[in-house]
């Protein structure tokens, strides 16, 4: 299968938000975005950005794995509460065994993980039960598995996606 980017960023995006939301659909409050790693200034622009529109964002970044391959690389979660926008980077997937929905875990040494809920990203005390190195291969073979099925797998009517948004 040959894929551009774009067309590999989209089917991404589009897989890791059936993974965080199963059935449920996006609203009004958060944002899923997809593009090249941020660096400060990114980070700083987005944050901003989702203070602004009062918006939860879990940003994908997109770049070349160990292998050379374009591939989802990293997350950076921008939780807004009050006027504090709180970032975590380094972020990873993460599915329970026998799971349905996956969830977002910090960075190594960072307490608690993310669940997404339809309007905000939700902060859970804690780390999710199970081995996180077994649950993070879990949902990396489960979102790989996803793109190797195509398109047909994700309901494009669920999601808007905007290629190089503004």
């Amino acid at each position: 299968m040959t894929m551009t980017n774009d067309a590999f960023e989209t089917a991404c995006t589009k897989a890791v938000a059936r993974l965080l939301l199963g059935n449920r659909k996006l609203k009004e409050g958060i944002v899923l975005t997809g593009g090249n790693r941020l660096d400060l200034d990114g980070k700083v622009r987005l944050a901003r950005q989702a203070r602004a529109s009062d918006a939860d964002v879990l940003h994908l970044e997109y770049g070349t794995d160990d292998d050379g391959r374009h591939a989802l690389t990293g997350m950076i979660v921008f939780m807004v509460r009050g006027d504090i926008c709180h970032i975590q980077t380094q972020c990873r997937l993460f599915l329970s065994k026998g799971g349905t929905r996956g969830v977002v875990l910090p960075q190594p040494g960072a307490r608690g993980h993310y669940r997404l809920a339809p309007g905000e990203i939700l902060h859970i005390d804690g780390k999710p039960a199970g081995d996180v190195t077994d649950g993070m291969a879990r949902a990396h073979v489960w979102l790989a598995r996803q793109l190797a099925l195509g398109s047909n797998v994700v309901d494009d009517g669920r999601y808007q996606v905007w290629s190089q948004a503004a």
